[in-house]
């Protein structure tokens, strides 16, 4: 009876301990590895590994995501030849973890030339050729967590192509001799979206803004209302989001979204408002250096002031009191309606996820107030707009006065080619009369052209107009910090581009978003990102 219960006893024990030796197997694979512990082939006869998650194009069919590879390498240890591996693993810790088992692993290397080992390349979703991070957006547990990544994110996570690697073991999780491995691989054309940027002109952006601490960048084809470059500074790393997490100067908000105080780029509504109006455009005043309305005296950049002007002399030297002067002729509904009409106030809808700021549009019982209809006239006040929405003021104006509707994405690729292809309708909205536009058009060609202009490109011609909004912020030595602004259009002769530059705490919009214009409209005129 004794002898029965320690041969009972020396089963069980053997029973346990072969338990706790396969559970090892188990987990033979690095279990702190969130890169490869999917790939765990240690268990399983057959695995899948994705090679690539749905693509994100551009406006051109070129790829915004999924533009460089890493490589896995199927590492057996008792056929892989280390000395030939040595120099190559990119993931040390994972290989030295592995190696001197017994089960398959998988690891980064940096070569496919590996004659021991079976190699696949995998797309890097991101890698640092990545633009456009505000919009693209990024991944988290293998879900989207915000931009096209969430707003697409069922289409998206379905994989664009992948291999199934089949291996036999014997009982105990071994692998067989000479049965290998068979790779088959499996390719959807059902996975993709394609979007308005276009890669060249995000890059030229991107590039154009590479010196900028805070601020925003868009370039709008107003023939068509496609954002061809969002830019917002400062950016994140789509690859590792985490590093920006604590970041004070908040590079998660996309500013070209965003609401700014404007300044003097909305001197263009209210002259537009006062061409719509029937007031001629060689509407006078003098201009002594302040104007007083009431009992608030608003004052002139230009000490002593710039004397008698008309509307085009002074959109050129943007004279404060001759825009106010001008607002206070117009009735405050049809001033603000007339504002409304081109956007502001009015946020637009992308995607889940991806919309833009309303800004804020003073009421019509605002600028009832004659004081508010003053900063209402030069841009400054309660008045808030997006960058966005300063872009499709400059499309309306270049396009004759018919506003492109924003376009951000432009469909599904097609699922035969794999081609990206254009599903979006483009819209398109008379805001003002082409004569008022072709006269707001020749004010920002003259504004752009005057002395000392830092906007003008070199290999094209265009117009434009800048801002240096007060924001009633100031820094520790009691300095104003003020956003400015430049937005304009090229050629000049026939538009194709609208532009719009905002950077936090400038000097002001000529000496800091001028060079930034200057550089994009080059850029993309010669085709120097092809």
């Amino acid at each position: 009876m004794e002898s029965l219960s320690k041969r009972l006893l020396a089963c069980a024990g053997l029973t346990g301990f072969t338990g706790i030796f396969l559970l090892w197997r188990l987990m033979v694979i690095n279990i702190n590895s969130d890169v490869y512990m999917k790939y765990d082939m240690s268990a399983p006869r057959e695995v899948t590994v994705v090679s690539a998650y749905g693509e994100i194009f551009d406006r051109n069919g070129r790829r915004l995501v999924n533009r460089s590879e890493e490589y896995i390498a199927v590492i057996n240890p008792e056929t892989a030849d280390k000395n030939e591996l040595l120099g190559h693993i990119t993931d040390l810790e994972k290989y030295e973890s592995c190696i001197d088992g017994d089960a398959l692993f998988l690891c980064g290397v940096d070569t496919t030339e590996l004659k021991s080992v079976t190699v696949i390349p995998v797309s890097e979703r991101y890698g640092d050729d990545c633009l456009c991070a505000h919009i693209i957006g990024y991944t988290s547990d293998g879900h989207g967590v915000c931009g096209l990544e969430q707003a697409y994110d069922s289409v998206l996570r379905e994989p664009k192509s992948s291999v199934t690697l089949s291996y036999s073991v014997d009982a105990r999780g071994d692998l067989l001799e000479g049965d290998g491995i068979d790779m088959r691989w499996v390719t959807s054309f059902k996975t993709g979206i394609c979007t308005s940027i276009d890669y060249a002109i995000q890059r030229a952006a991107e590039d154009a803004m590479k010196d900028v601490d805070r601020g925003a960048a868009i370039v709008m084809d107003i023939s068509t209302g496609e954002l061809c470059a969002v830019v917002s500074k400062p950016s994140f790393d789509p690859s590792h989001p985490e590093a920006s997490l604590n970041s004070q100067d908040s590079p998660f908000i996309n500013r070209a979204f965003s609401a700014y105080s404007v300044g003097s780029i909305f001197k263009l509504v209210t002259a537009g408002a006062a061409l719509e109006y029937d007031i001629s455009e060689e509407y006078a005043y003098d201009c002594t250096g302040s104007i007083t309305v009431r009992q608030d005296e608003f004052g002139c950049h230009r000490f002593g002031g710039h004397g008698r002007m008309d509307m085009r002399t002074a959109m050129v030297e943007s004279c404060n009191p001759y825009f106010i002067c001008l607002g206070q002729d117009l009735p405050a509904e049809y001033f603000h309606d007339f504002a409304a009409g081109l956007g502001f106030g009015e946020g637009k809808y992308f995607a889940p996820g991806i919309t833009s700021a309303k800004g804020n549009l003073p009421s019509i019982g605002d600028l009832l107030v004659p004081e508010e209809k003053a900063n209402f006239s030069f841009g400054q006040g309660k008045l808030t707009a997006t960058p966005l929405q300063i872009t499709m003021l400059t499309a309306a104006i270049a396009n004759g006065g018919e506003c492109p509707s924003p376009v951000l994405i432009n469909g599904v690729t097609d699922r035969r080619s794999d081609k990206a292809v254009s599903a979006e309708i483009k819209t398109f909205t008379r805001v003002m009369k082409k004569s008022t536009a072709d006269k707001l058009k020749d004010f920002m060609i003259s504004t752009m052209y005057k002395a000392n202009s830092a906007a003008i490109p070199e290999f094209t011609t265009g117009g434009g107009k800048t801002s240096t909004a007060q924001t009633w912020t100031y820094d520790e030595y009691g300095n104003e910090k003020l956003n400015c602004w430049f937005t304009g259009f090229f050629p000049a002769d026939e538009p194709r581009y609208a532009v719009t530059v905002m950077i936090e705490e400038g000097v002001s919009g000529n000496i800091t978003c001028g060079p930034v214009f200057k550089s994009i409209a080059d850029a993309v005129v010669m085709n120097r990102y092809r």
